[in-house]
């Protein structure tokens, strides 16, 4: 009851109190407020909304029903909706199954499965244990249940997530580079390798010293030079399941070893490979190569529908979804934002898609009163410059989100404070710093935040940016001006 008397304070912005930046002054007869036409030069585009969340109030407001692009902190709608409907200390189950016949020798006469289950954590530097803990468990799991020779194969079964594992509205000047990797029913290892040079003299080709981890087929094009700027302006370009990645740009001149971080081709089929060769390793004799689900549907051999009743080996369960999500908002990680974007399509469905998954996270808004139909949403990260999505709109998410019986609990302690994460050059030293919780956004031409701030009231705070032309620091100092200038003046109230 609580939040859809709320909803209708949002809803009916004419009864709230309201102010255009630079244009009028405040219904407290504050004065004029910031002017906001003066961040990022004469041609950006700038929409804020500010509410306060108890009572629903929009107490600022300019240019808050234009259709912005979001760049990351589209996030915090895949946040907010998650928390929705999943509970916060849930956990991604990825499971170890054989199928087949054991004999009393320990000849497993079938395949070894690996159900996934769409988990980013699996294998990840970021999944609270050393990346290969889950090849340690499964060697060990198969070893416990006595399986010495395996007659089949490794199969990673990534059905969960069908279909393209990137969105179509992606650039392709993103797609290969590790921030833009796609999202699987099997993820493994941040689904990202790390490509090695040494550069020397500028204008001369980086010599590639080593890739990690080290992909079976993985063809490398080095078409690079170097530069006497120091800057990395390398860029990698490949597609899902092609084993070439072409690279181009420059590196910094006289380096000894510098790191471009790439996607990887196929992770559920290097996962198969990884497995496969931990168990010969461990002793346990593999007659054939792994493979995936997708694969054997390409090569007309599909794998039979899922049966729950195959012999279990492990279940190896995620972080919980909050520590996930505390990861994801604190270094705007893109891939775990998709997996768990998926996570919204499979509790409507034992499969999903991206496309199904933004569907379904539409349809959750709707039931809860805010339908965000007019939105252009494109992913669950924000990476697609096609999002739109205006100020207020997401304003009016947060707000909900804050005043929801267990989404509020979480939500803000989830984001980081000014100095933490992306956001450790932006107001770090401001006097409000410790009461602000934010999420950045940023491509280019793009700036955006929003979040809470948590003072003597609670706020929500969105201030999108877009089309600048002034240099990034110099626009994101701008906002930080504005910010500290608005919160003097909601503190004096």
């Amino acid at each position: 009851m609580r939040n859809k008397q709320l909803l209708n304070r949002i809803i009916t912005v004419g009864t709230t109190l309201l102010f255009f930046w630079g244009t009028t002054v405040s219904a407290a007869g504050q004065g004029p407020v910031p002017d906001l036409n003066s961040i990022g030069g004469e041609n950006a585009l700038t929409g804020i909304c500010v509410i306060e969340a108890e009572s629903g109030h929009v107490v600022t407001s300019y240019r808050a029903n234009d259709l912005l692009t979001p760049a990351s902190v589209q996030k915090l709608i895949t946040a907010s909706t998650l928390l929705l409907c999943r509970p916060a200390d849930s956990r991604l189950i990825t499971r170890l199954q054989y199928e087949g016949s054991l004999s009393a020798q320990g000849g497993l006469c079938g395949d070894i499965v690996i159900r996934g289950c769409g988990d980013p954590s699996l294998g990840s530097q970021y999944g609270g244990c050393p990346p290969a803990t889950f090849i340690e468990k499964a060697v060990e799991a198969v070893q416990a249940a006595g399986i010495r020779t395996l007659s089949g194969r490794v199969i990673a079964d990534d059905r969960v997530i069908f279909d393209s594992p990137l969105s179509s509205k992606w650039l392709w000047e993103d797609i290969g580079n590790y921030y833009a990797a796609g999202c699987y029913g099997l993820n493994f290892s941040d689904n990202r390798i790390s490509i090695s040079f040494r550069t020397g003299l500028p204008g001369s080709r980086p010599q590639l010293l080593d890739i990690a981890p080290k992909v079976e087929g993985l063809r490398i094009y080095n078409h690079l030079s170097t530069n006497r700027s120091g800057i990395d302006s390398a860029y990698i370009y490949g597609a899902p399941y092609e084993y070439s990645r072409r690279l181009y740009g420059s590196l910094p001149a006289s380096r000894k070893r510098i790191i471009v971080k790439s996607d990887m081709p196929d992770p559920p089929a290097y996962l198969a490979y990884r497995l496969t060769q931990a168990l010969r390793q461990a002793g346990i004799s593999v007659t054939q190569e792994g493979t995936t689900a997708r694969l054997l549907e390409e090569e007309g051999t599909p794998l039979p529908p899922y049966d729950p009743t195959m012999p279990r080996l492990l279940d190896f369960a995620s972080p919980t979804l909050l520590d996930l999500w505390r990861h994801t908002l604190l270094e705007s990680d893109n891939l775990y934002a998709e997996s768990l974007l998926c996570q919204i399509g499979l509790t409507a469905d034992s499969v999903t898609t991206l496309s199904a998954s933004l569907e379904q996270l539409k349809k959750i808004w709707r039931d809860n009163g805010l339908p965000i139909d007019e939105a252009s949403l494109y992913d669950g990260s924000g990476l697609s410059p096609m999002n739109r999505i205006s100020p207020l709109m997401l304003g009016r998410l947060l707000v909900y989100a804050a005043n929801h019986e267990t989404v509020g609990k979480y939500l803000i302690d989830l984001l980081p404070h000014p100095g933490e994460g992306t956001l450790r050059l932006f107001m770090a030293d401001s006097p409000y710093a410790s009461s602000l919780h934010l999420k950045s956004g940023s491509m280019s031409g793009v700036q955006c935040y929003a979040g809470y701030y948590t003072g003597k009231r609670t706020y929500v705070i969105v201030v999108m940016v877009n089309h600048f032309t002034e240099p990034r620091r110099q626009v994101q100092q701008e906002i930080a001006d504005t910010l500290n200038r608005l919160l003097d003046q909601l503190n004096q109230e």
